[in-house]
């Protein structure tokens, strides 16, 4: 119920025809910097830039819009975190180290999980995907680099999920070979506002997913459609099932 509330709210506000004001554009951007620890303004507003270019729309509209998803995405992560706590101190749950329970096998190549994890006290969740059976590639967080690591060394939190993508396996193979290759030592992305570049210099956790399976599937998991593809997003998608719980 709590996700389908989620979407058609964020459907909502993306599909307002009212243009904001400039006041409220500022206000937004300010607000959509505290939901994205470690960017900065300029660096946002850049990306807001290049978005209004690529979609036609106003600055205020496009700022307008990506703080709705922002705002959708930290409100699901809220609803599925359950005990997914930061060491004493920590600014960033990551995916090692970051839960109780160990993640462990997928059941196929290609697999994706989901799980709890926050930044600066923001909510928004972790993905990375199966290279191997027991193995993952993932974008553990920032000032780190994108990994390979063996999932019987990862801890999350209990909620974490794990999925199949709805392809054959030879492209969920596919997928998971071109992370381990393609994808690994990648500098972090603080932006998850705008981060659908599938060949970006820079990746985060749900950009690194989403991107192996637009390259070689050709597919979006991105469920809303938005600026930004969040861990969330991942797990709602129509293209992922989930196979398994932690708890």
């Amino acid at each position: 119920m709590l996700k389908s509330v989620l979407v058609a709210g964020l459907a909502a506000g993306l599909a307002v025809g009212i243009a904001p004001s400039a006041a409220a554009a500022t206000n937004d951007l300010a607000a959509l910097v505290r939901y994205s620890p470690g960017a900065t303004t300029t660096s946002l507003d850049r990306a807001v830039q290049t978005a209004m270019k690529s979609t036609g729309k106003s600055r205020a509209t496009v700022i307008a819009q990506a703080l709705a998803e922002a705002r959708a995405s930290a409100a699901e992560a809220r609803a599925n975190t359950v005990n997914a706590k930061a060491p004493t101190g920590s600014v960033t749950i990551l995916s090692s180290g970051g839960g109780t329970r160990t993640l462990g096998s997928a059941t196929a190549k290609g697999d994706v999980f989901i799980s709890p994890a926050s930044t600066l006290f923001i909510q928004h969740g972790h993905t990375g995907i199966y290279y191997a059976l027991t193995a993952i590639v993932e974008a553990p967080g920032s000032g780190q680099k994108s990994r390979s690591i063996s999932a019987s060394s990862v801890t999350v939190g209990t909620g974490t999920v794990k999925q199949h993508v709805a392809v054959s396996q030879t492209k969920r193979d596919a997928a998971g070979a071109y992370a381990y290759s393609n994808l690994r030592g990648k500098e972090y992305n603080t932006n998850f506002a705008f981060n659908r570049d599938a060949y970006g210099t820079k990746m985060n956790c749900s950009q690194l997913v989403w991107a192996t399976y637009t390259i070689k599937a050709g597919i979006d998991l991105d469920s809303n459609g938005g600026f930004g593809v969040y861990p969330y997003n991942i797990k709602d998608s129509s293209l992922t099932s989930t196979y398994s719980t932690l708890s």
